[in-house]
């Protein structure tokens, strides 16, 4: 275990250091990279991407090189093992940077494959960033010490300046009392709908809802208010969002924005199992109709495997619970949403959605 915390720690300190490099740097310190050049392409396509794991699979990919001179990453990616360098040592760096990236994103994309090449990347989306990932390493593998040395200080310096532009990114600000509960509502929910941010969105907005309606009362709104992205990502929950009075779980909700199988519903099934609440209620909130095609809802309601499970509207629940709150709920609703996509982590296009909602007069 030592060694293994040992190398993790030395992981973290060659992301750290390579990072530290990258911050003095300038364009104009990479001349043999302008931006017509295939490198600067190949670096647009990875890093600048919503998809973080790609950018993760390089950094964990020239980490295990500099531990491990003999380790080839095209063809054996998981002989560095992975999954410990990042979770254990390389994620850390990262979040001292302020770099976007997930918990586990090397392995969410490499998806146990060993080989990193054409048939890697055909299916990953997007596609032209796992290509990238693939000639890039190959680019990197094929290079001499010297040139091997610049083209991982360039990346770590385009990785660093568009982290920059995301930190950076200004959010319009929204002053909420010139504006009725509905409008705002109707706003942040058709807003959660169009970038829903892999559905973390919905599900945060659903319970800061739930918390501003129950902030005075004996009701504690539990596991929304979780950090999507920290670093507990195998916490057993039964559901996505519960309410507990005096520490009894009483209604659990599941939030979604995508269709809802048999599947799902057996998804949900076993985690009620495993954390012994079969028989509390359970209300998906997703979109009637498009979300529940599959499933022959009954008055709102379905039973499936001896379990019943209810259904309600996303939009029509949240513009509910919009007009339960006071104006100075509201108020907490929409600023909290808004620290919510300012996160690193949010992507780009998320941000640019909040000010296309938000960016002209309501």
């Amino acid at each position: 275990m030592a060694k293994i915390a040992e190398r993790n720690h030395s992981g973290q300190y060659y992301v750290n250091t390579r990072l530290g490099v990258a911050k003095t740097k300038q364009e104009k310190d990479f001349p043999e990279f302008p931006s017509d050049s295939d490198v600067h392409k190949l670096l647009t396509d990875l890093i600048e991407v919503n998809a973080k794991g790609f950018r993760g699979v390089v950094v964990t990919a020239l980490t295990g090189i500099h531990l491990n001179g003999s380790y080839d990453p095209l063809n054996n990616f998981y002989g560095c093992n992975p999954r410990s360098i990042f979770e254990g040592g390389i994620w850390y760096a990262l979040q001292e940077n302020g770099i976007p990236c997930g918990k586990s994103d090397p392995l969410n994309v490499a998806k146990n494959a060993n080989q990193l090449n054409e048939d890697w990347a055909q299916g990953r989306r997007p596609q032209t960033a796992a290509m990238a990932v693939v000639n890039f390493l190959r680019l990197v593998m094929e290079s001499k010490q010297n040139k091997r040395a610049r083209l991982v200080d360039y990346f770590f310096f385009r990785l660093w300046k568009y982290s920059q532009n995301i930190v950076g990114y200004q959010l319009f600000e929204v002053e909420p009392s010139d504006h009725s509960n509905q409008i705002i509502g109707s706003k942040l929910a058709d807003f959660t709908l169009k970038y829903p941010e892999s559905g973390n969105l919905p599900q945060y907005l659903v319970s800061q809802l739930l918390t501003g309606l129950f902030r005075v009362s004996k009701i504690e709104v539990m596991g929304g208010n979780e950090s999507v992205f920290g670093t507990n990502t195998t916490s057993k929950k039964p559901a996505d969002i519960w309410l507990e009075v005096e520490g009894v779980q009483t209604n659990l909700y599941e939030v979604t924005v995508k269709p809802v199988s048999k599947k799902r519903l057996d998804d949900s099934l076993d985690a009620l199992q495993s954390t012994g609440h079969i028989n509390n209620p359970v209300t998906f909130i997703c979109r009637i109709d498009s979300d529940v095609k599959d499933l022959d809802l009954v008055d709102g309601s379905f039973e499936y495997k001896g379990k019943r499970f209810d259904f309600v509207d996303y939009r029509h629940f949240c513009l509910s619970l919009f007009s339960l709150l006071s104006a100075e709920e509201c108020s907490t609703v929409l600023r909290n949403l808004s620290f919510f996509v300012r996160d690193k982590n949010v992507s780009m296009r998320t941000k640019e959605g909040w000010n296309e909602f938000f960016g002209s007069e309501i």
